[in-house]
């Protein structure tokens, strides 16, 4: 892993005041930092179930109503709520294999 030069400098100055391993510091940044957008994730996962019940309800009423040429909105909520599946399951296993 290459550090930025000061990324290095505060990881020295972290090591040299906490009783810890250089790995240990970089592996609990990891994790604050998945955990953080897990967080991000489910909010938007819940926002989006709260307005269509399912990722399966608006796939039926996108195939009901289609998407018109000038309000791409559904299409583009279903683009979004699959990717944030997508990766909030990522995160996830990431997240269990610390």
């Amino acid at each position: 892993m290459v550090l930025t030069a000061r990324t290095q400098e505060l990881l020295e100055k972290v090591l040299a005041v906490l009783p810890t391993a250089e790995d240990e510091v970089i592996t609990k940044g990891i994790t604050s930092s998945v955990a953080d957008r897990i967080l991000e994730l489910k909010r938007s996962a819940h926002r989006l179930k709260e307005t269509y019940g399912s990722v399966e309800k608006l796939e039926k009423r996108i195939e009901e109503e289609s998407v018109s040429a000038d309000d791409h909105t559904l299409y583009n909520d279903l683009l979004e709520w699959r990717a944030t599946l997508d990766e909030l399951d990522k995160l996830l296993q990431i997240l269990e294999s610390l």
